[in-house]
């Protein structure tokens, strides 16, 4: 019993301390379109075989990109800052 009360203790702790640096990270300063999805924007030197379409500068400074996946084996993405309302 003190095992099941331990692990679910350390499993709680755990699953907080995730949730704690999740909300810590940046909010972005506008959204994405449709069919559009809010990523973080980095150098990407290394493409790892997918090419990327538009433009991956953050224009508004928050970190934050929106990236669709166009190909049918999603190796080319569409890269727009996120500015959307």
């Amino acid at each position: 019993m003190r095992r099941l009360v331990l692990t679910a203790l350390i499993s709680l702790m755990l699953a907080l301390t995730g949730a704690a640096s999740v909300s810590a990270s940046p909010e972005s300063v506008g959204g994405c379109p449709d069919h559009f999805e809010l990523h973080p924007a980095m150098l990407h030197d290394d493409h790892h075989g997918h090419q990327h379409v538009g433009s991956d500068t953050d224009r508004n400074g928050d970190g934050w990109l929106c990236v669709k996946h166009v190909a049918a084996d999603g190796h080319i993405h569409v890269h727009i800052d996120n500015n959307v309302p």
